[in-house]
């Protein structure tokens, strides 16, 4: 009889004790509900509740800055290509008055150069016709030089 004893036993043996944990395990658990995990619980969900506003407008401006982000990327871009369109303009324009200064400018000296050349034209005219009489002066200047020292 002694192996069926054990048999029976089996791994619990409800005796008077073993009530007694149970009465405790379940005071101590209705402890824990009331004074820990109910008010835990609630605060998770009033925190739950007070980012869910804040997470929903996180989002919103997540996307919104996203767009403004896009927006301002493709202004960016179209500025830089009017930039660019401008900036072009402006060089055929300051190359097309360059040309027109220097056609200008070299039309001016010209015109000054003809001018100084006749100028000098006329001077070289009008000492070639008194060279003669100077150079018959000199001439017989030289001469009379040249004759006095024969003459004695």
């Amino acid at each position: 009889m002694g192996g069926s004893e054990v048999m029976r036993a089996g791994l619990v043996d409800p005796d008077g004790t073993w009530f007694v944990q149970i009465a405790l395990f379940l005071l101590l658990y209705a402890m824990l509900r009331y004074l820990f995990f109910q008010p835990y619980v609630t605060k998770l969900r009033q925190r739950d509740e007070a980012t869910k506003g804040r997470r929903a407008e996180a989002a919103r401006l997540t996307e919104e800055a996203a767009r403004l982000e896009a927006s301002v990327g493709s202004r960016l871009a179209a500025a830089k290509a009017e930039a660019m369109v401008i900036r072009r303009k402006l060089a055929e324009e300051g190359e097309r008055l360059k040309e027109e200064i220097l056609t200008r400018e070299r039309a001016r000296v010209q015109e000054k150069v003809t001018r100084e050349v006749a100028a000098l034209d006329r001077q070289k005219t009008e000492i070639l016709a008194n060279l003669d009489p100077v150079a018959r002066q000199m001439a017989d200047m030289i001469e009379a030089q040249v004759r006095l020292p024969e003459a004695s």
